[in-house]
């Protein structure tokens, strides 16, 4: 019995703490509020997947504090969902309050009214402008005055854009901006600002992409270009969701979310086709790449009624999530075979970025999907954005490195090309300087044919007839003959000269150096000069012309008479030597000159200096015990 009366006053006791907990609970104190305050936990909840209550019908006993940490259940949307405010003012200067529900909350305001035991509609909506969002924000205002105690009862439209926005808080209305700064902004600060970030480097190689296709007209670079483009479009309305209010921006939010991820995957992917042209080089990824493509479009087109409906939106959503990761595995299958398959550089490239991209997307639906990461300074899902955002960022660089590395090697090949088409063209020069000089080669060996040929034998016979007509005749009266005979034989030596200058077959120099031996020789035979020739042993076949041969022949000349005619020599040493430029040194022990003697102008020195210059030599003289003279003629 004892025991009974126990057990009935414990339960009695249980029951009373629970409701005196439970009226605590449900209490918001608005004098205690200096700002805002966010209040989800201090509201009670009823949802009523029935939808046969309306808010007239629904008493106090139904509604409960929240239970987790999401008050609405994404699986269960179609319901009819009463929020109740028990409200206390104990000494606020306000008596004015202002009731923020969340982002897209759309809902209706009642005042219970204690008197009649109804709950009176309130037409209280407003919005302020914030300049720190660059917008209205949504508020229901309603009045509780100092030492009052009021019941409010919400009737929210909750929906499959907005079951996760909920977000209430009661402020004062001088904290508006305060609160539209500190609790919707700021949070946001690091991911706005990365975000920003991330979408300048975004646009700077949209920008190159799309100028190399504009220059190539070539349309993977379109489909490239598109691609940056359309996930430039997601990641900034995704930034939007920070400052947008609108119920019927965040209803198309999940058509955006599914719509902008695959269509920018498939410009990707069809940019891959292009790119490494999969047609022809690749046939069978080129199909698999294709259904993938047309599987994805099917989705979106299969999906779409299912999205936009509290009751299918939650599966509708699963259906995405399932299409994405088999999507992300297709793709790691593209980025291995472009990987380990493609001989390319520029197929390697495409695969590491595209792996990479996988890797970091693969990461951000974990985020996105499991992990709790809403105490982080990141809110709104932006942690996850931010992954998925630089995955794509580093795979855009990653192809930029391909399209770099295919423009090299198209500049390298253009440039091979050219030096190509400059090589023939070249040749083709070099085949005509050669037609050219062979043809004048042949006039030069025909003319000193027809000389020796023609000329050399009229002056043979006038030659042999002078000496016939000399033996005939006394000597007093041969000397006009003489004279005839003597000038015979100078012009048969100077045509023999001129011949040995045009016959092109001397126009190398061990020629040169064989005629000048034999010209020095025969000069100093008959003269009681010792003479000493150094002649190197190997001669290079260096080409040397006609015109050079016959100022270097000439200076040769004119120097061995320089040497008979003024320096009285007994010896002469002539030195032959060739390196970079061919050198004839002349060297004798005669009288030598005088510095200040006007003869050094004469015309023989002076005919020596000028052939040389004429040739691009020089001349020097050296008067030192003797003369040395140094004939230096470059080589080509």
């Amino acid at each position: 019995m004892l025991f009974k009366k126990l057990t009935i006053l414990f339960l009695f006791f249980s029951c009373y703490t629970a409701s005196i907990a439970q009226v605590l609970h449900d209490i918001i104190d608005l004098g205690s509020i200096r700002d805002y305050d966010m209040v989800k936990g201090s509201l009670s909840y009823f949802i009523d997947y029935s939808q046969s209550y309306s808010i007239n019908e629904v008493d106090d006993s139904k509604f409960k504090p929240p239970t987790g940490k999401a008050v609405f259940d994404q699986k269960f949307l179609k319901a009819n969902n009463f929020i109740r405010l028990n409200a206390i003012n104990t000494g606020s200067s306000s008596d004015t309050f202002y009731f923020y529900a969340g982002k897209a909350q759309h809902l209706s305001m009642y005042e219970y009214d204690s008197a009649s035991k109804q709950k009176k509609l309130l037409n209280n909506h407003i919005s302020e402008f914030s300049p720190a969002l660059f917008n209205y924000v949504p508020y229901v205002y309603f009045v509780v005055k100092k030492g009052e105690h009021k019941i409010f009862y919400l009737d929210a439209d909750i929906n499959y854009f907005n079951w996760y926005l909920f977000d209430p808080v009661i402020l004062t209305p001088a904290a508006a901006n305060y609160f539209a700064f500190n609790h919707i902004l700021h949070p946001s600060r690091i991911y706005m600002y990365i975000t920003l970030f991330l979408l300048g480097v975004m646009f700077s190689m949209l920008a190159y992409t799309f100028t190399i296709f504009i220059r190539e007209s070539a349309w993977e670079y379109f489909y490239y270009a598109l691609a940056i483009f359309v996930f430039m479009l997601y990641f900034g309305l995704r930034l939007m969701n920070v400052f947008s209010f609108s119920e019927l921006y965040f209803s198309f939010y999940d058509l955006r979310y599914q719509f902008l991820q695959l269509f920018g995957l498939m410009l990707i992917l069809k940019f891959i086709i292009y790119f490494l042209k999969l047609k022809t080089q690749i046939p069978g990824l080129y199909r698999q790449i294709n259904w993938l493509i047309y599987l994805m479009i099917f989705f979106l087109i299969a999906n779409l009624p299912f999205t936009f409906t509290n009751r299918f939106n939650y599966v509708a959503n699963i259906a995405f999530d399932i299409v994405r990761v088999f999507a992300l595995l297709f793709s790691v299958y593209i980025a291995v075979v472009l990987i380990l398959k493609e001989k390319k550089k520029e197929a390697r490239y495409l695969g590491i970025g595209s792996l990479l991209s996988i890797v970091m997307a693969c990461i951000a639906l974990y985020v996105d999907r499991w992990g709790d990461f809403d105490d982080l300074l990141l809110r709104y899902s932006g942690l996850s954005v931010l992954i998925f955002m630089i995955g794509v960022v580093f795979q855009m660089i990653i192809f930029l490195q391909a399209f770099g590395y295919r423009q090299r090697m198209r500049e390298a090949k253009r440039i091979r090309a050219f030096e190509q088409l400059q090589l023939e063209n070249d040749r083709k020069e070099l085949d005509k300087y050669r037609a050219i000089i062979d043809a004048k080669d042949t006039e030069r060996n025909r003319i000193s044919q027809e000389i020796h040929d023609d000329i050399g034998s009229g002056l043979t016979s006038i030659r042999l007839l002078s000496e016939i007509a000399k033996v005939k005749m006394n000597p007093q009266e041969s000397k006009e003959l003489e004279k005839i005979s003597a000038t015979s034989n100078m012009l048969m030596e100077k045509m023999n000269e001129i011949i040995w200058t045009l016959n092109s077959r001397n126009d190398i120099l061990p020629n040169l150096i064989a005629h000048l031996r034999h010209q020095v020789v025969e000069f100093f035979e008959p003269l009681p000069v010792n003479l000493q020739l150094n002649v190197p042993e190997n001669i290079p076949e260096t080409t040397i012309g006609g015109k050079a041969r016959r100022n270097i022949t000439l200076a040769v000349n004119e120097a061995l008479h320089n040497i008979v005619k003024h320096a009285h020599a007994t010896e002469v040493n002539i030195t032959f030597t060739i390196s970079e430029a061919f050198t004839i040194s002349i060297v004798d022990n005669g009288i030598g000159f005088n510095a200040g003697d006007t003869r050094i102008l004469s015309n023989g020195i002076r005919n020596m200096k000028e052939r040389l210059n004429v040739i691009g030599g020089t001349c020097q003289i050296i008067n030192s015990k003797g003369t040395q003279i140094k004939l230096n003629i470059p080589l080509q």
